[in-house]
């Protein structure tokens, strides 16, 4: 019974170390105690047996993932048409995915090192952010919220090494240190000080050497902007319920129209709307806007749903996009941008045949196609990647938009549906490691907030409030160069998830078959 309350105990630790609201309530920062979040899980199974070491840390996965995203409730329940109950399995069932993953790393760890708790201190890191990868790829494209590196965003000498190895890095030294301190506790116990010892010494070392190079980068950034934007959003507060109201379309506009000639006075020469602001449907491949946009010099970057003006299908047949349109002060397309990596259940319903009931999650807003590239927009002599929603999410697309020539990133986002509640500032933390990762200036236009920016070291320069109507101005610099992981990508998690291969089977091999994993 101890094992089970070790475990439950880590999840419930681990669930609070990112960006958290219950209540309303802002709780202080708790980043720092992912350093040991896990120790009690990992005290717990350290000579367990595999099928043992996945119950238990699934288990902890359960209560480390219903906490970190509680408000995915809000989401399906307010906005997405289930009722309270089919709410709540839907939780479940998405909590029970993400702790089966989570119990993999268990699982397979301990197969690979059995009782060797030395080999388990390097190996069980690799392990994680190799299945973390897969977690962030499959299924329906994956899900990497709650990855423990993401519970640093307000330790920012902590993450500057993110721009060599990404997210990844973070979370592997993290997994390190809290299976360091599982191995000392241990270790000391037995009066093993010198093994202890050792073990601390080689953790000190690499979260030493990971700060000094963080202080080094943040202290030594001689990269010089290319050009400076003043660059406008208005943070519309337009209610969910009301967004896709025909009689409410007329007023939504207004408020971005009003917003829009407010910053152009401010000085803005291009001005950013959120997700889906525009409250009428556009063709995005028609010469001009059909609407007005309210600016009078400034150019204009908006979401917007869309279908094809020119397409031989009947209109009603036509795919619907969520789209970003750049267009000039005359109305002028100059380019757009399609989202490509949907949200399930919020844009399409996978598997529909099987999930037939999750339609009613998409009756709002329909059933979307995604793009079908991930590309820049050229805007005068620059290019600006743009990530609609929750495309910030996911690393490789940050990367290859930057790869493309992107010199600025821009998350557009509408986070009312998930109400005042942690999601909104754990959205933000991902921004903040796209930035440092690309080294690139980052700003984000979201309907609700959190509207801010968010320099290349990962600092948030400024953000607005939740669930208000603001506008703001920001001077946003433009880059060129190149960082490590823009370069060379995921390396470290496939070269684990290699690596991971390859001791699976030299361990299968060394055993000659003998025994299989109980």
């Amino acid at each position: 019974a101890m094992g089970w309350l070790l475990a439950a105990l880590s999840g419930v630790i681990a669930g609070f170390t990112y960006p958290t609201v219950f209540a309303g309530y802002m709780l202080p920062d708790l980043g720092w105690m992912a350093f040991f979040a896990w120790v009690p899980l990992f005290l717990a199974i350290r000579s367990a047996r595999p099928k043992a070491a996945f119950a238990k840390s699934f288990s902890a996965g359960l209560f480390h993932y219903g906490i970190a995203m509680y408000w995915l409730y809000t989401a399906m329940n307010s906005f997405g048409g289930l009722s309270p109950t089919l709410s709540v399995l839907a939780l479940l069932l998405l909590v029970a995915v993400l702790s089966a993953y989570f119990g993999i790393i268990f699982w397979v760890s301990q197969w690979i090192c059995r009782k060797n708790a030395w080999t388990m201190l390097w190996v069980r890191p690799f392990v994680w952010i190799g299945i973390e990868y897969l977690r962030g790829h499959v299924p329906a494209g994956g899900f990497p919220w709650s990855q423990i590196g993401y519970s640093q965003g307000g330790f920012l000498h902590f993450i500057q090494s993110a721009d060599l190895f990404g997210v990844y890095g973070v979370t592997w030294l993290l997994v390190f240190c809290n299976e360091a301190v599982a191995e000392i506790l241990v270790r000391w116990r037995r009066a093993e000080r010198s093994r202890a010892l050792k073990t601390a010494a080689i953790a000190a070392a690499l979260v030493l050497a990971n700060l000094a190079y963080g202080r080094y980068r943040m202290a030594n950034d001689s990269s010089v902007p290319t050009r400076t934007l003043q660059v406008g959003v208005v943070q519309g507060n337009i209610p969910q319920e009301e967004k896709w109201q025909r009689s409410e379309a007329a007023r939504i506009l207004e408020t971005f129209q009003r917003g829009t000639l407010a910053l152009e006075q401010r000085g803005a020469a291009l001005i950013l709307w959120p997700e889906a602001s525009m409250p009428y449907e556009l063709a995005y491949d028609a010469p001009e806007v059909a609407y007005d946009l309210g600016t009078q010099r400034a150019d204009i970057l908006f979401g917007t749903i869309s279908r094809s003006a020119q397409s031989p299908e009947p209109r009603r047949d036509r795919p619907y996009h969520n789209t970003a349109i750049l267009a000039d002060a005359a109305g002028r397309i100059l380019g757009h941008y399609h989202k490509r990596h949907l949200v399930p259940f919020g844009e399409y319903v996978p598997w529909k045949d099987f999930l037939f009931f999750a339609r009613k999650m998409t009756a709002q807003v329909g059933e979307m196609m995604p793009g079908s590239d991930y590309y820049p927009l050229k805007y005068q002599d620059s290019l600006l990647g743009v990530l609609i929603c929750y495309e910030d999410i996911f690393p490789e697309i940050s990367r290859i938009m930057v790869g493309k020539g992107a010199n600025v990133l821009i998350n557009i986002t509408n986070d009312a549906w998930y109400g005042r509640s942690s999601a909104a500032y754990q959205h933000q933390v991902f921004s903040q490691f796209r930035a440092v990762e690309t080294r690139r200036s980052l700003i984000r236009a979201t309907n609700t907030g959190l509207t801010s920016q968010i320099d290349r070291q990962g600092r948030v320069l400024w953000q607005g409030g939740l669930f208000t109507r603001e506008d703001f101005v920001a001077s946003l610099p433009f880059y060129e160069d190149l960082s490590p992981y823009v370069r060379v990508g995921d390396w470290l998690p496939l070269s684990s998830l290699a690596l991971l291969l390859g001791l699976g089977v030299y361990s299968r091999l060394r055993r000659g078959g003998r025994s299989s994993p109980k």
